[in-house]
């Protein structure tokens, strides 16, 4: 979830999450861009966030910014997207609640992809996939691996050249079985992301890339 907006973006939105009450009386003047930049400011930092305290102001930010995106645009596909990341956000702050959540980050996902596919480099494809692959199965959860694996084929078949998308595609294959096609697929992501210039989210994708060729280069696999 740590990609969309510049630094400049980024920085004055930090600033407003170091302040809660301004940041709610903002809210509401807020541009449908800014809401949207707000939900994903806060999907980068709950990603690093050990706090369990924070973690829930940050999903209960997020989740007010994205409720507030939809009353100003009910279709747009960023505020589907970044509503379906608040409701991410909601569900690693408050497990018992899960369930309920990731269903509703799902609708929100077909939404947001029906709007365009093509948002945050076929981001509504690849997060379902990765929702449908983690997530346990029925009747605990909405987990679908099968259903998960043609997500991420979807997001690679959008954005093929973007890490993110191709590392569900692996983590898809290797969830349903297909070693062959995982190793492949996590080999790729590696490529694709030492070609890039050094950066934080580039590391980060080295790294998981790194680690599923790991986990597949075990004895089960």
């Amino acid at each position: 979830m740590r990609r969309l907006f510049g630094a400049a973006a980024a920085a004055l939105l930090l600033a407003a999450c170091k302040a809660p009450a301004v940041r709610s009386t903002a809210s509401a003047s807020m541009s449908v861009e800014q809401l949207a930049a707000a939900v994903a400011e806060d999907a980068r930092r709950s990603d690093t966030e050990t706090d369990g305290k924070i973690r829930e102001q940050l999903a209960a930010d997020a989740g007010r910014d994205a409720q507030a995106c939809l009353e100003r645009a009910p279709q747009a596909a960023a505020c589907l997207y970044y509503r379906a990341i608040a409701l991410g956000l909601e569900a690693r702050a408050h497990p018992l609640r899960a369930g309920e959540a990731l269903k509703s980050m799902l609708d929100a996902l077909s939404g947001a992809e029906a709007a365009d596919a093509q948002i945050d480099e076929a981001g509504p494809a690849r997060v379902k996939a990765l929702v449908l692959v983690k997530a346990p199965a029925w009747p605990l959860g909405p987990g679908d691996p099968e259903a998960g694996l043609t997500s991420a084929r979807r997001a690679v078949a959008l954005k093929p050249q973007y890490p993110p998308n191709v590392l569900a595609l692996a983590e898809a294959l290797a969830k349903t079985g297909d070693s062959r096609g995982a190793r492949e697929s996590y080999g790729r992501a590696r490529d694709l992301s030492q070609a890039l210039p050094p950066a934080r989210d580039r590391d980060d994708w080295l790294r998981q890339a790194e680690q599923g060729l790991g986990k597949l280069a075990t004895p089960e696999h």
